[in-house]
């Protein structure tokens, strides 16, 4: 018997509180840099009140899709158009997919997967997604992603402040 998949939906002005939590509670369990709660507002305005924008406004825009009702999300994928530093061609850009942990007995993380490719799919563009993170569960969530998603590459980050290095002691 297949399981049926969890509903998706795009959020709105009213999941704000609770898109917000998913995504602090999402940085606190993988955050790689420091959170700056001015530029995640700035974030969150643009996708969930776009009618706010000025139409001559071309900053980027993008779309959050969750699960579960406004007083409670049990996860979501946070898209946004994009495009890399070498190409006109824009592309979707998945800047996080977090199923909040009470939540990842069910099949969330799939539906939410397939949530985004089919936003691929609707809008033509290609999906580039990932994880980047330094959390342990990294492992699970990569082996995860390569049963729903080819496969294009890998993340690596040096970091020079917790290395051993000339440069790192002069900057202390």
């Amino acid at each position: 018997m297949t399981q049926k998949l969890s509903l998706v939906r795009v959020a709105d002005a009213a999941d704000r509180p609770e898109v917000l939590r998913l995504i602090v509670q999402g940085h606190e369990e993988s955050g790689v840099f420091p959170i700056d709660l001015n530029c995640l507002n700035w974030w969150l305005t643009r996708i969930l009140q776009p009618e706010l924008l000025s139409p001559l406004d071309v900053d980027p825009r993008g779309v959050i899709g969750v699960i579960g009702n406004p007083e409670r999300l049990e996860g979501l994928a946070f898209l946004v158009i994009g495009r890399l530093w070498y190409s006109a061609e824009r592309h979707l850009e998945e800047f996080l997919v977090y199923v909040d942990p009470l939540c990842r007995h069910s099949n969330h993380s799939k539906a939410l997967i397939e949530w985004m490719k089919e936003q691929s799919r609707l809008t033509g563009l290609r999906l580039l997604t990932g994880i980047f993170s330094l959390q342990p569960r990294t492992e699970a969530k990569v082996r995860l992603y390569e049963r729903y998603l080819p496969k294009a590459g890998a993340f690596f980050c040096f970091n020079p402040l917790t290395q051993s290095s000339s440069a790192a002691a002069m900057m202390h």
